[in-house]
């Protein structure tokens, strides 16, 4: 694989150089014989058994990181050097140490004595030492650096280190021009969109989270596909192998000049007199005369067919039988002058516009089995491009439902999708397209050429999607582009291979349309088609440097190579979106049927049968909580006492994000096994991650202080780092501290120092008391932190509105915060950058929100940043950031041909201002340079495109059921009210009749009672004598009101 890179490092080849120095000790064995003893009884075999094993793991990690090293881009490869330099440093010490072992093996192996076996250890050990001391990879690879790699890292150091240039635009930008990569190679846009300062942003984001990678891991993560590559290589190779020991016995029986292995091509050549090369017109217009020769005499053709010296029963079983011969007929239509062409670059590999013998027998064995050789050559005079073509209908196709895909994209997903759509290898295939030249709708009415053609094709496509799964659709570099492909001419197979991936492609998109994907996964789908597109770069490269022996315009002459599918891309190529046909193109050759429309439905049943595996970072559906239930003290209470370490335990942490120091609550959740094994869950504001480590006593005896340390397993950042702390069990703290082989390069790193975890719950770590405040007086800020947290679980308990209400003024703050800090981060527009009171404020929030909580606000802001409509690679002219929601352009100041116009991002904002202050002049021919207030915009929302083109009616009818929709909306929102009214009345008029009741039956009863008082008072008084009873009846009468009194007598 390494042999097609035409980026080796020359520090690769220094480790590679270190392993062919190990193989070349295995040619020793060519001396020991398998049955061989040594002095010890041990075979060599059994000697080497495990020590191969090892070796051969070895080559192949080291294989691995060198193609994870060489994938890298070179600014990327160079802000890590030195942990670079030293993990190919520590290969190339394997390799030398294994080679000492090997030889030391040997050495005891063919020794007759031991003592002879301890002078040779003696020997060895001295050799190693000397190797040792003279193998320094550093200085090695110091020698080796290149002149760019000289200056950029000059300029590292003269601006401060790696992290001052990143965090600086100006040094920032004088690094990206030192190094000479692309913007889009670093960014991993699509070419940029031609302005530094916009991409800046994503440079900085991408190198910074290089920085922040593991190497181990990268390594590792590369090591699967790696494996995957090489077994298909060693199937290939195998394949190879079995071709060639049948040329071998070829040519061992076979005279010196018989070097043709087809037979008719042998006689052909010997009766031509040719001799090691042909011209490639003489040759097909000779082979067109020998064929019709044969059709016209058959009989006297078989006689001489079978006179031919064939030494091989094999290659005599191979000539074909008289039905053969009148079968394919048909084929030696297609074998003229008319098609010299097509069958010469079907032959001819190189391109020199000669046909040798080695390209001739390469040409034959590729021959599908039953095939006669003039049916292979009509294929390749019309078929290919019958099967070009065909292809050429089918991509745009599906190029076109993607687009069409958009209106149905989750709103998460569109942001990839978009930058997806949007990569330059789209409008790269685009150019393909656009350059191939159809073929004559006329070829298609032969049946037997499209019967083989549909055959070769459908072949040829099993064999690649075959090749495809194996490395998981992802090509990752033009090496693995060719192990897909196998050993021919990229032309052959780019249709081919760019419609398999465009429809794995296709339908990941289709589960973009229910689940939420990975951006890294739209970015992993763009690096398989650059990889296509590299290889055929290099294609063009080497056809260039032919042609330019014989022809002086190279782009014409391109234009009848290979149905004119390098024409376009050969050059000074630039996009022109007024010339891009996807969305103007039509079939009219008529090779394939009628193409599906992209609808709800149709989605819906491409979802029923697709499963998830086909995704490589799977999907980002839902927010993943952590459950910690399992930490909880009485949960635990039947295992007995817990240990000291158990528990929850929360503090503030810090890291740096480019300038800036985040302080964040973090809760680590722990469990002891055994009294040894540590192992429980954290969380911070960003991430969650798992963890295991062990346990023990400071001092043997003594249970007051334990050291514990544990190392992250899973980690999202991908980043291997360890914990080490020490607990004092007396006052419940816990002082640690994080590391990582990143701490070497900066070990001042704020993430690295040391910080405090007590057993404070996380929801109440906002009202724990600070140093300061505790030195000042401990009794009050204790009994401060204690009301305040009795009162937030009081409160959280009973479900209080204003505990509520807090807690969702504090997410949506935070949300808002976070948000408009993440668009200033990635340098986006429009923008509102934080205050220092606002900064201050998410500040606070981080200190004092609880991990859970906080992680879930953060990912409500980072979903926020992908659901905005994205305007890949534009750039506002005024501001010079990367244009989010609306974009305005300017009808005026636009270029004939679409490819560049003035980008505005609000109606406030006019690239006028800048234009008037740089006094830009006016050009005397063509439109103003510089844009005016007064110039006619159009205003894009953003980058979707519509899939069917409505009419009119269309247009009206879909108003009218919004219509029709808002209406009822109305309708059962009035109805609802009635019914809530009239519910609430009828509940007022029976409470009113309730009181009114109750009012009755009280009233009643107190005249009940009042009655029975008069009768008692009217028989005590009855039972007095009569004076009495007339004094108390006068009283009486004269009390009652003036009514109630008797009329007089």
């Amino acid at each position: 694989m390494d042999f097609s890179r035409r980026e080796n490092d020359r520090k690769v080849l220094a480790v590679k150089v270190q392993m062919q120095e190990l193989m070349i000790v295995f040619f020793e064995l060519r001396h020991v014989r398998n049955t061989e003893v040594g002095s010890d009884g041990t075979g060599i075999a059994d000697r080497l058994k495990n020590f191969m094993l090892q070796v051969a793991t070895d080559i192949k990690q080291c294989g691995s990181a060198c193609d994870a090293y060489l994938k890298k881009g070179f600014l990327a490869r160079t802000v890590k050097a030195s942990i670079y330099e030293s993990r190919l440093a520590e290969f190339a010490q394997k390799f030398v140490d294994h080679r000492s072992t090997l030889k030391l093996s040997l050495s005891l192996h063919t020794t007759i004595g031991v003592d002879a076996a301890n002078a040779k250890l003696n020997d060895h050990g001295e050799m190693l030492m000397a190797i040792d001391k003279k193998l320094d990879m550093a200085m090695i690879f110091r020698k080796l650096d290149t002149p760019r790699e000289r200056d950029v890292q000059k300029l590292i150091e003269e601006r401060g280190g790696i992290k001052a240039c990143l965090m600086n635009e100006e040094y920032l930008e004088e690094l990206v021009a030192k190094s000479g990569d692309s913007l889009s190679r670093i960014s991993g846009r699509s070419g940029g969109s031609g302005r530094r300062s916009n991409d800046l942003p994503e440079i900085r984001k991408r190198l910074l989270k290089e920085m922040q990678e593991d190497v181990d891991e990268t390594f590792s993560r590369n090591m699967v596909l790696f494996e995957r590559k090489l077994d298909m290589q060693n199937k290939q190779l195998s394949d190879v192998m079995r071709q060639q020991s049948d040329h071998i016995i070829t040519a061992l029986t076979a005279g010196a000049h018989d070097r043709i292995n087809d037979p008719d091509l042998r006689k052909l050549w010997k009766d031509m007199g040719w001799k090691g090369s042909v011209k490639a017109r003489t040759f097909v217009l000779n082979l067109h005369d020998y064929y019709a020769d044969q059709r016209n005499g058959m009989n006297s053709s078989l006689i001489e067919a079978s006179g031919l010296p064939s030494p091989l029963p094999m290659i005599t079983s191979q000539l074909p039988s008289p039905r053969r011969k009148a079968d394919d007929g048909w084929a030696l239509e297609y074998i003229n002058a008319a098609y010299v062409q097509s069958i010469l670059e079907a032959v001819d590999d190189d391109g020199t516009g000669f046909i040798s013998i080695k390209e001739v027998n390469t040409f034959v064995e590729e021959r599908p089995a039953g095939w006669s050789l003039p049916e292979w050559f009509a294929f390749w005079a019309v078929g290919w491009q019958i099967s070009v073509t065909q292809y050429k209908s089918k991509i745009y196709e599906l190029v076109r439902s993607m687009f069409e895909m958009l209106d149905y994209v989750l709103p998460s997903n569109r942001r990839g999708v978009d930058e997806y759509l949007f990569h330059t290898s789209f409008w790269r295939i685009e150019l393909l397209l656009r350059s191939t030249t159809p073929v004559n709708p006329m070829m298609l009415l032969d049946n037997d050429l499209v019967r083989y053609t549909e055959m070769y094709t459908a072949a040829e496509e099993k064999r690649l999607e075959t090749n495809l799964e194996d490395v998981g659709y992802e090509l990752d570099t033009t090496a693995t582009v060719s192990l897909v492909t196998g050993e021919g001419r990229i032309e052959r197979f780019v249709y081919p291979l760019v419609y398999l991936l465009l429809k794995r492609h296709l339908r990941i998109l289709t589960l973009g349309c229910k689940h939420v994907l990975d951006g890294e996964e739209f970015v992993t789908l763009n690096e398989s088609l650059v990889s296509v597109l590299l290889a055929i770069d290099t294609r063009i490269q080497n056809i260039e440097a032919v042609f330019k022996q014989t022809h002086f315009d190279i782009q014409a002459r391109l234009g009848n190579f290979a149905c004119g599918l390098f024409q376009l891309s050969y050059g000074d190529i630039r996009r022109i979106p007024a010339q891009i046909t996807f969305g103007t193109w039509n079939n009219e050759e008529g090779t394939m049927s009628a193409p599906q429309i992209v609808t709800k439905d149709a989605i819906r049943d491409a979802l029923a049968g697709e499963g998830q595996d086909i995704l490589k970072y799977g999907h980002r559906d839902g927010f993943q909580s952590t459950d910690y239930f399992e930490f909880e003290a009485h949960r635990r209470r039947h295992l007995g006492p817990p240990h000291p370490l158990e528990g929850t335990w929360t503090g503030r942490n810090q890291l740096l994000e480019g300038e800036d120091t985040i302080t964040y609550v973090l809760r680590i959740s722990i469990l002891v096994s055994n009294g040894k094994t540590v192992y429980g869950k954290g969380e911070n504001f960003t991430n969650t991650f798992e963890f295991s480590g062990s346990v023990n006593p400071s001092k043997p005896g003594r249970r007051s202080k334990y050291n514990f340390s544990f190392a992250l397993t899973d980690d999202e950042d991908g980043i291997q780092r360890s914990c080490y702390g020490q607990l004092d069990a007396t006052t419940g703290v816990i002082v640690a501290r994080w590391t990582d082989r990143r701490e070497k390069e900066d070990p001042e790193n704020i993430a690295y120092h040391e910080f405090i975890l007590t057993r404070t719950p996380p929801s109440l770590t906002r009202y724990r008391y600070t140093d300061d405040a505790f030195a000042e007086d401990a009794a009050r800020a204790r009994w401060s932190f204690a009301s305040a947290a009795v009162r937030h679980m009081v409160q959280q308990h009973l479900w209080s509105r204003t505990f509520l209400e807090e807690r969702a003024t504090e997410r949506k703050r935070y949300v808002e915060l976070s948000t408009r800090s993440l668009i200033v981060t990635m340098g986006l527009t429009p923008q509102k950058p934080l205050s220092v009171k606002e900064k201050g404020e998410l500040d606070r929030l981080r200190r004092n929100l609880n991990p859970s909580e906080a992680r879930f606000y953060q990912a409500l802001a980072d979903f926020d940043i992908q659901k905005l409509p994205w305007h890949p690679a534009w750039g506002c002219d005024w501001c010079e950031r990367r244009i989010t929601k609306a974009r305005y352009l300017c009808v005026i100041c636009m270029s004939d041909d679409l490819s560049d116009n003035i980008d505005l991002v609000s109606r406030d904002t006019f690239v006028c201002n800048a234009c008037d202050a740089k006094r830009v002049p006016p050009l005397h021919n063509g439109h103003s340079a510089s844009h005016s207030i007064s110039h006619p915009l159009v205003r894009i929302r953003d980058t979707s495109l519509s899939g069917q083109s409505l009419t009119t009616e269309e247009r009206l009818n879909a108003l009218e059921q919004r219509l029709i929709m808002v209406e009822h909306k109305f309708a059962d929102g009035f109805a609802s009210s009635d019914a809530k009214l009239e519910s609430r009345m009828a509940q007022l008029e029976a409470k009113v009749e309730e009181r009114l009741n109750k009012l009755e039956t009280y009233t009643e009863q107190r005249f009940d009672t009042l009655e029975a008082v008069m009768r008692q008072v009217m028989a005590q008084t009855m039972a007095l004598p009569a004076i009495y009873g007339q004094v108390v009846r006068d009283t009486i009468r004269h009390s009652m009101p003036p009514l109630l009194k008797s009329p007089p007598n």
